[in-house]
């Protein structure tokens, strides 16, 4: 196994060397500043809870037309104002994020909407299409949710499958928070995936380093060219 790597900030680099690497994974690269804020302290891993809704969507791919899922609370009221929010207050070039996720519905409606306010140059694909690949910033949007009656603490393995997919499998999330280089960015439904044991442990870690938060509590540091200009959103 190749034992050192030269991508990620050591915070984001942590868990998964723990998880999927049993702890031997070294870093060796500068430690870059993320502009990612929760309570004033600027941390390179964040998880944003948010309870949105689940929908199934027909989109068009390669191999024809298949069924897939959407997140619009997700979509419209935190992933796409957090990039917004990077690229003109904290000043990250476009091509320096990427918005995951692994719905290929969610993906085309965030690149329309992208497409809608010109920033069609931040990159949005499935987290299976980003292996190989780095970026500085990235986002995940999840997608999946339901309502707290709803949630099963005790679930089986049906009925993770039915409401989780392959949203929990390890193998994905590996891929999806290895691919930042600065800051990581992870939109959810915390009390759904906590049904699955690789997101309870990945949030167990957050938790400990005190990186879960409200998804509209998520801030970024605002770069000093931007501090003369106007705030029109509520995620700053």
């Amino acid at each position: 196994m190749l034992d050192t790597q030269y991508r990620m900030h050591k915070d984001i680099c942590e868990f998964p060397s723990n998880e999927y690497y049993e702890g031997k994974l070294k870093t060796y690269v500068e430690q870059p500043s993320s502009v990612l804020r929760v309570d004033n302290r600027t941390l390179p891993i964040v998880f944003g809870n948010v309870k949105g809704k689940t929908i199934s969507l027909i989109v068009n791919t390669p191999k024809g037309n298949e069924n897939s899922k959407a997140n619009k609370e997700e979509r419209n009221k935190v992933v796409i104002s957090i990039a917004e929010n990077l690229v003109k207050m904290a000043k990250i070039e476009q091509q320096s994020i990427v918005i995951l996720s692994p719905y290929n519905a969610q993906v085309t409606e965030i690149r329309d909407e992208l497409k809608k306010k010109k920033m069609d140059e931040i990159t949005v694909t499935t987290i299976t299409k980003s292996q190989g690949s780095e970026w500085r910033y990235v986002i995940i949007s999840t997608v999946c949710s339901l309502p707290s009656e709803e949630i099963k603490r005790d679930a089986d393995r049906a009925w993770l499958s039915k409401h989780l997919g392959f949203v929990g499998d390890p193998n994905q999330i590996n891929v999806g928070i290895t691919r930042a280089k600065e800051g990581l960015c992870i939109i959810g439904n915390q009390e759904l995936l906590k049904c699955s044991t690789a997101w309870r442990k990945l949030l167990k870690h957050y938790h400990l380093h005190n990186a879960v938060t409200d998804a509209d509590k998520i801030r970024v540091l605002i770069s000093k060219s931007s501090r003369s200009e106007p705030l029109h959103n509520s995620i700053t």
